[in-house]
């Protein structure tokens, strides 16, 4: 009897072990940019970095989404990926239609989601196209 316990015991002690080391062994990852902002004067173009966090490896999907109808975003490429420990970049452009003849600049706020399974992270890059654009 008493070796029947000691046996489903450590089975069980094994099953936990080996469910916690699935949790944690998925890691995260983060999604970057190197500029904060996309106008005229500072960057023309930002670099969308996805970092590996925690062992994290796989392929993160990458979404841009402004919230001003006139200005488009554009990444290349869309998808990325990640190695263990490493990184993977993406450049964010955007074309606009916005019309001149009524305003001196458009603005924006574009954000790029990236996503990979159940993990989804994003940041946020301020565009302005035209003239005096605010700082």
């Amino acid at each position: 009897m008493k070796t029947n316990l000691v046996v489903a015991t450590l089975v069980i002690a094994l099953l936990s072990f080996y469910s916690v080391g699935q949790v944690f062994a998925t890691g995260d990852f983060s999604v970057t940019s190197n500029c904060e902002e996309i106008s005229p004067g500072t960057c023309g173009s930002a670099i969308i970095t996805v970092a590996s966090i925690g062992g994290f490896s796989g392929t993160v999907s990458l979404t841009a989404t402004s919230d001003n109808s006139v200005i488009t975003p554009h990444l290349n490429p869309t998808s990325v990926s990640v190695p263990s420990g490493g990184n993977a970049n993406s450049t964010l452009t955007v074309t606009n239609t916005c019309n001149f003849n009524q305003n001196l600049h458009c603005i924006a706020d574009v954000t790029v989601t990236g996503t990979s399974g159940s993990l989804s992270h994003n940041v946020v890059v301020f565009v302005c196209v035209g003239r005096n654009c605010p700082v």
